[in-house]
């Protein structure tokens, strides 16, 4: 392989990496469930970072607050009750059937242009943004607003296009759609697997049907600790019975170097065989 082939390569890795970061420590742990606080500046460069794939983050964290709220009833937006490959991928096109929902997953591109589809329902009335009620807190800052508005979405990922074909041609689209691949479905397979029976273990009693999968934690930067995380929703950290947990990795060093703070810690475990996550000290 040439120079240029294995520096495409270790740039690929470090984007899917970051990025997926980006998901788990921002859009998870900072938006949705404020685990952790941080300077403004850094808040904003990690939302617009992870707005590149996942979108609004108005809507992302509105979803994943219902799905804490309502997780696995009828009314969660992705539980596997309705089918592994449901909450997988389909719930983002109101698909049940295994295919559809396999072939949206392998779009890569497709859920921007979910996206776009949305957008233009919104603008003709069709589809109101009915998450803003769960993100009353967001809609206070002008960068989610302006994240949230129909089609700057489709602006930033046609930059994206752009650049890539500019930079590579057929091989950077080829680039930019196997990143869009692995970073949808890595943050999907949480909502899949991890609330699918026989996967992984449950420690932790909980309501809804959360499970630990050990082999995910990589991947998904230590979500699959799924039933943890349900269990103990606010805290920063994830792999509490020592699962991998990278985005708590980060966490502790944005902690470390002043970046963060009011880290959120479980609750200690008097009778638990692990204790709990370490506490962080607080932002002075």
């Amino acid at each position: 392989m040439s120079t240029n082939g294995w520096i495409a390569l270790a740039a690929l890795y470090a984007v899917i990496v970051v990025l997926g970061l980006t998901n788990t420590v921002g859009y998870h742990r900072l938006l949705t469930h404020r685990s952790f606080h941080t300077s403004k500046w850094l808040r904003g460069v990690i939302t617009v970072l992870c707005a590149q794939y996942s979108g609004s983050p108005m809507a992302w964290v509105g979803a994943h607050r219902v799905h804490h709220t309502v997780s696995d009833t009828a009314a969660d937006p992705h539980t596997p009750t309705k089918g592994f490959w449901y909450a997988h991928s389909g719930w983002l096109i109101g698909a049940k059937h295994p295919i559809a929902c396999f072939l949206f997953a392998l779009s890569g591109f497709g859920l921007h242009v979910r996206f776009f589809v949305y957008d233009v329902r919104r603008m003709l009335g069709s589809y109101p943004p009915v998450w803003r009620a769960m993100t009353r807190d967001l809609e206070k800052e002008r960068l989610m607003r302006i994240l949230d508005i129909p089609l700057v979405m489709t602006a930033c990922f046609a930059i994206q296009v752009a650049a890539a074909w500019l930079i590579g041609g057929a091989w950077g689209l080829a680039w930019l759609w196997f990143a869009h691949l692995v970073l949808n479905n890595a943050t999907w397979i949480v909502n899949s697997a991890c609330h699918w029976p026989g996967v992984g273990a449950r420690p932790y009693e909980t309501r809804d049907r959360s499970r630990n999968v050990r082999w995910l934690a990589l991947l998904t930067h230590g979500e699959s600790s799924h039933n943890a995380h349900h269990k103990y929703p606010r805290c920063a950290h994830h792999g509490l019975d020592g699962e991998l947990d990278t985005s708590w990795l980060v966490i502790r060093g944005l902690a470390r170097l002043g970046l963060a703070w009011d880290v959120q810690a479980a609750p200690p475990r008097p009778h638990a065989d692990v204790p709990a996550a370490p506490p962080v000290a607080e932002h002075a």
